[in-house]
């Protein structure tokens, strides 16, 4: 049996996708404006890859 949690519904999706909008995309653009005037660094990092992939980048990143 196929179980919908609260986290799949379509209303908790757009909720979600309206912070990210409204909150987090602000902010991305922000810092990559700041990076790009030389003021900080902001780093990316490719969340499809493998944990240990993850982890390795960043690690790498901070070195």
């Amino acid at each position: 049996d196929l179980v919908v949690r609260d986290d799949d519904k379509e209303e908790t999706v757009r909720a979600r996708l309206g912070v990210y909008h409204e909150q987090t995309a602000p902010l991305i653009d922000y810092y990559g404006k700041e990076a790009a005037a030389g003021k900080t660094k902001y780093l990316k990092f490719d969340g499809t890859k493998q944990v240990a992939e993850v982890s390795a980048d960043i690690e790498k990143a901070l070195a």
